[in-house]
């Protein structure tokens, strides 16, 4: 192939690389995600999340992808008290429906290293048949695993006692103290 031939080829608008603007602006969009995962659940990726970290999660549910109940413009969601209580993930307050999106604040607790999925059940304080479930899903990253860029609505409000800290002042075990091994023959 002569260099003429080489030069056109590389030059022929078929071998160009173009990028979809909006697909670029989305993914640089740093907002947290939310999919319909059932007739009456949602799932909300929080992204990448600290281990042993306690965050404020301020989520805008879009009614597009809420169940048929929550169509009413005077709605409240509580904790439903028939499910077991979930430690890791906590309700906070409902504020309502405000434009296109619903206000939601929950507590989350990033409790174990890798893939966390949490659940939290709601229901409609005027008909406790109205449930949603909303499943958090995050990647948690390890001690010394780096600093993850928060999405928007996600605030860190504390950071729990780590139970691997090397500045522990437990001894382990030893013979010392133990009645078995003190005994005189």
């Amino acid at each position: 192939m002569s260099a003429a031939a080489a030069s056109t080829e590389h030059c022929h608008p078929h071998h160009h690389v173009h990028f979809d603007q909006t697909a670029v602006k989305d993914e640089a969009d740093n907002s947290i995600l939310y999919q319909k995962s059932g007739p009456d659940s949602i799932t909300v990726h929080l992204g990448f999340l600290q281990i042993n970290h306690r965050y404020l999660l301020e989520l805008q549910l879009p009614t597009n992808i809420l169940p048929a109940f929550l169509s009413a413009e005077r709605i409240a969601l509580t904790a439903d008290e028939r499910s077991l209580p979930n430690v890791y993930c906590k309700f906070i307050e409902f504020t309502g429906k405000m434009g296109a999106h619903y206000d939601l604040k929950v507590e989350f607790l990033a409790h174990k290293e890798k893939l966390v999925r949490e659940e939290l059940h709601l229901v409609n304080t005027q008909n406790a048949d109205d449930r949603l479930t909303i499943v958090l899903s995050a990647r948690v990253l390890g001690r010394g695993k780096g600093t993850p860029m928060l999405r928007n609505g996600i605030h860190c409000v504390g950071v729990e006692a780590d139970e691997e800290s090397e500045a522990s002042d437990w001894q382990g075990f030893s013979s010392k103290g133990d009645p078995e091994k003190d005994t005189d023959d």
